[in-house]
């Protein structure tokens, strides 16, 4: 009785350790996954839309900025809006310099660009010429000359080239009854007459100028008239300015430079059938950019190292993404969403973020390489839009 008591226990014991052992070497199978729950971050509400509500208002319709593009073109066949009104509406810093690849909104009636092969050269936006945004010196008195007959002896800039955030001095010496100086169209061959608003200026004098606006050349002229009208002299001074900043992406008209330089952070990236995925470091954020319809989702990066990625077996020359990115990429249905399989693997960059203006809603975003993102992001209604621009 005993052994067979013994027996029984044996048997069974060796039971459960059959059962264990199948369990541990039991494979894996292919496709199975935990779901994660994983949903886009509707981020916080835009309080710029309170005051630039173009893209809210009815009639209104997007429209990305291309380059060559002016307000003053688009805004053709609709009198009862100005450019400085439609700017305003869309948060756009300088109407005369557009962000290309930004969104913004014109009324639906308004003239849109036909859609050509070749595309526009890039124009100013308005006749009225970009002023340096600068405090003069208080310029000294003029100097007693015997005669009143127009002419200029010396006319000259401290700097031949100058960033823009820097300042440049002009100084000069005429004898005649009044002098001016003013700004005139870079080109020597455009007309430049003295603004209606000039005044008067010290014969002999200086006045310095910074905080340049726009790069590129500028033009600046001294005019001293005599005893008559018809006796006038000018001189002129042209200075190169160049930006302290650099643009990630581009502007059309005026060459405006960026009032902030591009933020470096490091960033993961990795192309889709259908768009890729960008992973930022500083918010640990996953953002998805889909081919198909040009929208963004943003997603918060959840994944602890450790835990299972998606299992799927990816076709020859296809990858299946890892970690967060596999996370989301399994969420938005793996192989069969918008994003189709991965084209290769992750990698890690060094990337750059910059908005497109000091109140754009849209932001330039440094890719791989020379890869340019502009994102349109307003989460309140939902718009989250992106291009691929020319940096």
């Amino acid at each position: 009785m005993r052994v067979l008591r013994s027996t029984l226990i044996v048997l069974v014991l060796l039971m459960l350790v059959g059962l264990v052992t199948a369990q541990q070497t039991t494979p894996a199978v292919p496709g199975e996954w935990v779901a994660f729950p994983v949903t886009a971050t509707p981020g916080p509400d835009d309080p710029r839309l309170a005051i630039c509500t173009a893209p809210t208002l009815d009639g209104f319709v997007p429209y990305v900025v291309r380059p060559g593009d002016r307000l003053a073109d688009l805004l053709t066949g609709t009198p009862t809006i100005t450019v400085t009104q439609l700017a305003a509406l869309n948060c756009i810093d300088d109407p005369g310099a557009l962000p290309v690849g930004s969104v913004i909104w014109l009324p639906e009636n308004s003239n849109l660009p036909i859609e050509a092969d070749d595309e526009p050269e890039a124009e100013t936006e308005s006749t009225e010429e970009p002023q340096a945004d600068a405090e003069a010196t208080e310029l000294p008195a003029a100097d007693e000359a015997d005669s009143t007959e127009a002419s200029i002896s010396r006319f000259e800039a401290s700097e031949e080239t100058v960033q823009n955030q820097g300042n440049v001095t002009f100084e000069w010496q005429a004898t005649g009854t009044e002098a001016y100086f003013y700004q005139c169209p870079p080109d020597e061959d455009d007309v430049c007459d003295r603004p209606s608003t000039a005044a008067p200026a010290p014969l002999s004098g200086e006045i310095t100028l910074g905080n340049f606006k726009y790069a590129g050349p500028q033009r600046f002229r001294l005019e001293v008239v005599g005893e008559s009208d018809e006796d006038t002299v000018t001189r002129h001074v042209t200075i190169e300015v160049t930006c302290s900043q650099e643009w990630l992406g581009a502007v059309t008209g005026y060459e405006a430079c960026p009032q902030d330089p591009a933020r470096v952070l490091f960033a993961a990236w990795q192309p889709f059938e259908g768009g890729v995925m960008i992973w930022f470091s500083d918010t640990e954020e996953i953002w998805v950019l889909t081919n198909e319809d040009q929208r963004v989702q943003v997603f918060p990066d959840t994944y602890n190292e450790g835990e299972p990625d998606p299992q799927f077996e990816a076709p020859e020359n296809r990858f299946t993404p890892v970690r967060g990115f596999g996370r989301v990429w399994q969420a938005l249905d793996g192989p069969d969403g918008p994003l189709g399989w991965a084209l290769y693997d992750e990698t890690g960059y060094d990337a750059a973020r910059q908005p497109a203006g000091s109140r754009s809603y849209t932001t330039y975003i440094q890719g791989p390489g020379e890869t340019v993102y502009a994102v349109t992001l307003i989460p309140q209604i939902d718009v989250r839009l992106w291009t691929q621009v020319d940096s």
